[in-house]
């Protein structure tokens, strides 16, 4: 869905023409007055007229209003004159100079009387704005902060029109960063005041919530939504937004199996994003088509449409939509016979779908850190107020010594309250390093799996696919916890150890040990080790000529689980000189992601993690392999 923010109108022809009515109406008002401050008035509502029509001309009022507020040392209508000044810079797509002049008029607004409802209105219109700034250059944390701002103003006045506006961009934040939950409880907010106030923007908030609707599965309110919608876009016609409901429509009637009735709302759709020459809706109906034509057989229709999608998608970035189309793409080749484009279309969808990962992950550790930073100011909201209270209260009841100890005491209770926002600060960095760890395994397996089946035979295919899925069900299970059992650890190294011994034709074989005192309930971070058991299978044995041997040995001390893994592969020298020959270096993505989670687990647990990596060597000093030494705390599964 596009972002879809209610600081700029809608620009229709219609509108546009009542608007410079209005900005002539008031001209004509200015050249007439003769008071100084209300001139200074007239040229700000002037310039705010001009804003859905022609942002220079708006900026030009603006900077008069802006001298004339000067002369006058009006700092209100000043702070008016900056205000509009950046709204026509967010119109020209001058995003830090719009950001320039709202800070100017903020710093003039806080110097002003707080209380003052006219003063709270302006300052929420410039927090609103900056709003949508940050979200503009995807600072949604930034975006956010000043959205709350400013509806706590409007919320403040009462100012319910404003108030829609700002749950709007609230819930639209969200949705980008695919919260749906907290998208849901805005975007519901602005329904319930768009309803009363009939508010045309009622019709967009009705698709937006449908779609969610639609997306958790609830088909029945998701209808209800987007009937409700069809209804209102007829009483307040807007063409690009209708196009894009007639897209959600479709994806409702896909679900309920009603093809022909999607194809229908699909090619209205297609009708509609032409005329208003909306590229990125465009791109989403030809898939949807596509998609629809190939569940009914017709390859060749299916194919045309999808190829119209993907060009629309290049062109514009969306990765979502490049993967879905290069998957369509390898599916209909592979239904056609041509196992050649298919083979091809798929490792576009691998690397499509690996940077459409990056994107998903990046949005997580967003939410997760947009999370932390809610908890932290609540709580420093919470400490500041009850702070106020005590230092009210023993003012009057407790003598100078009192409060001296209560100011010491206080101050210790500080500084354990940063110390766990500190902790947990940490914690957060190292779910979202494993967070990246668990997609990086999975591409590397889909990719092993890839090739193999296109190398192999049938029967070796099926033994592949099945213990694929068996280490998949366990990826998926440690994608629940930073932290697993060993025994599921070394489950999961020996599946994958299986599957890479099938892939290079039994290059090697394996032995993994375990130290029988060391408890079941051990744990350690899940796929931790299988970045350098996998180093050793593609750099260590697998270059060699002779079968290779690969070693994995669980110990313990008092305070150490004793992690080994040995190789008699052709060693670090040597594997480096291979590397330098080779057409391309690869930079291992999943060992520098292990690093950093050793760091975060160092820090977590606040004892000394031990990784060490070296040559084996014989007598002679030749190369006999490589070692891995990693020592982690104890520590145990929490029941």
């Amino acid at each position: 869905m596009e972002k879809k923010y209610f600081l700029l109108f809608f620009i229709l022809p219609m509108f546009i023409t009542a608007q410079n009515f209005r900005a002539d109406s008031l001209i004509h008002i200015f050249k007439q007055e003769t008071d100084t401050s209300k001139k200074t008035e007239l040229l700000n509502m002037i310039s705010d007229a001009y804003k859905t029509s022609d942002p220079v001309i708006m900026q030009k009022y603006a900077l008069e209003a802006l001298v004339s507020a000067r002369k006058n040392n009006d700092k209100e209508e000043e702070a008016k004159a900056f205000q509009n000044l950046g709204t026509s810079h967010i119109i020209l797509g001058n995003y830090d100079k719009a950001l320039g002049n709202f800070n100017l008029s903020e710093n003039i607004l806080l110097s002003l009387k707080q209380e003052d409802k006219a003063v709270k209105g302006i300052l929420a219109k410039v927090l609103g704005s900056k709003g949508i700034v940050y979200s503009e250059q995807n600072n949604y944390a930034k975006a956010l902060e000043n959205d709350f701002r400013a509806m706590r103003l409007y919320e403040s006045i009462n100012n319910r029109v404003q108030l829609a506006k700002i749950y709007n961009n609230i819930g639209v934040i969200y949705n980008s960063i695919d919260d749906g939950e907290k998208a849901l409880n805005y975007f519901l907010k602005a329904y319930n005041i768009q309803k009363v106030i009939k508010d045309p923007a009622l019709a967009v908030s009705c698709s937006n919530i449908g779609l969610i609707y639609l997306n958790n599965k609830d088909l029945k309110k998701a209808k209800a939504f987007f009937d409700e919608s069809i209804i209102e876009f007829q009483k307040n016609p807007n063409k690009r937004d209708m196009g894009e409901l007639y897209n959600n429509i479709s994806q409702y009637y896909i679900t309920k199996k009603d093809l022909k009735t999607a194809e229908k709302y699909l090619f209205d759709a297609v009708k509609i994003s032409k005329d208003v020459e909306n590229q990125f809706a465009l791109s989403n109906t030809y898939l949807f088509l596509a998609k629809i034509y190939f569940e009914e057989g017709e390859l060749d229709r299916s194919l045309d449409f999808v190829t119209k999608s993907l060009e629309i998608s290049k062109e514009l970035d969306l990765p979502e939509a490049n993967m879905n189309g290069e998957k369509l793409l390898s599916d209909i080749f592979d239904k056609k016979g041509n196992k050649e484009q298919a083979f091809i279309h798929l490792k576009s969808y691998n690397t499509a779908k690996e940077k459409l990962s990056k994107i998903e992950n990046a949005k997580e550790r967003l939410k997760t850190e947009l999370n932390f930073e809610f908890e932290k100011k609540q709580i420093e909201q919470n400490e500041k107020a009850d702070w106020e209270k005590v230092k009210l209260i023993f003012a009057v009841l407790i003598s100078a010594t009192v409060l001296a100890g209560l100011f010491f005491f206080y101050r210790n209770k500080e500084r354990e309250k940063t110390n766990l926002l500190q902790k947990q600060l940490t914690e957060f960095q190292h779910k979202a390093l494993h967070l990246q760890m668990n997609p990086h395994f999975v591409f590397n397996c889909l990719a092993a799996i890839s090739s193999f089946i296109m190398q192999n035979d049938k029967e070796d295919a099926i033994k592949y696919l099945a213990k694929f899925s068996k280490l998949m069900r366990l990826t998926l299970d440690f994608s629940q916890e930073s932290a697993v059992a060993i025994d599921k650890e070394i489950e999961a190294l020996r599946n994958y150890l299986e599957l890479e011994q099938l892939r290079f034709n039994q290059k090697f074989d394996f032995v993994i040990d375990k130290d029988p005192l060391i408890e079941d309930d051990t744990a350690l971070p899940s796929l931790l080790l299988q970045p350098y058991v996998e180093n050793s299978v593609i750099h260590g044995v697998v270059p060699q000529k002779e079968k290779g041997m690969i070693k994995i040995n669980f110990t313990q001390n008092q305070e150490f689980l004793i992690c080994e893994i040995e190789d008699n592969g052709v060693g670090i020298e040597t594997s480096k000189k291979l590397k330098e020959n080779s057409v391309s270096v690869h930079k291992s993505m999943a060992l520098e992601i292990s690093r950093k989670r050793l760091e975060t687990l160092e820090e977590l647990e606040k004892k000394k993690v031990s990784l060490e990596i070296f040559e084996l060597k014989n007598e002679k000093g030749e190369s006999e392999g490589t070692k891995v030494l990693l020592m982690l705390p104890l520590q145990y599964i929490k029941n």
